[in-house]
């Protein structure tokens, strides 16, 4: 299997908003859920025609011999081998989904919401409001506004981080392995 990239993305250069978008907009943990569970039924399908194909194969051994029965043998011994990977594939795709659905689910509850500090709108505010204790404030007030939002900021490139590892993580180690061809 080809390595999974490294997560790259700089998101000092995102705004918090750009970010909050991100983990919320079309992050749905029960459609996620439901393919999960899609993956996982693709997986006992496949576990039970692992079965029949064996099934079959150690059923003609008593009627039928020779070349032809072996070859044919070879073959359903073939394609159950490959429903066997590809049903223990569809389980880890499974729980990787599953897992995944879950980890966005949590960037989303741990996404701070976006501060706003607007320093020209509050500055703006004071001096339209007529409100000398709010000019005497300003500066403390504008000071504090913009510590809540690098604060918030801060916390909301760590949710991103967290989250690309954690998805990173939960990739399936291995792909599903393309079908042995049978004898020329």
């Amino acid at each position: 299997m080809e390595q999974v990239p490294e997560p790259a993305r700089r998101y000092e250069s995102y705004t918090h908003e750009a970010m909050a978008a991100e983990v919320a907009v079309d992050n749905d943990p029960a459609a996620a859920g439901e393919i999960g569970a899609q993956w996982a039924a693709l997986g006992a399908r496949l576990s039970e025609s692992m079965a029949v194909l064996s099934a079959i194969s150690e059923r003609s051994r008593e009627d039928w011999q020779g070349p032809a029965a072996d070859a044919m043998r070879d073959a359903l011994s073939r394609a159950a081998d490959w429903s066997g990977q590809a049903t223990d594939i569809s389980c880890l795709v499974s729980d990787a989904v599953t897992a995944q659905a879950g980890i966005a689910a949590r960037a989303r509850a741990e996404m701070p919401p976006p501060v706003d500090f607007d320093p020209g709108r509050m500055i703006h505010d004071a001096v339209a409001s007529g409100n000398f204790l709010q000019l005497i404030e300003l500066s403390d007030a504008l000071s504090s506004r913009r510590d809540q939002a690098q604060t918030a900021r801060a916390k909301a490139i760590e949710v991103m981080r967290a989250r690309d590892a954690a998805l990173r993580a939960a990739v399936p180690p291995r792909s599903f392995p393309a079908p042995e061809a049978g004898p020329s």
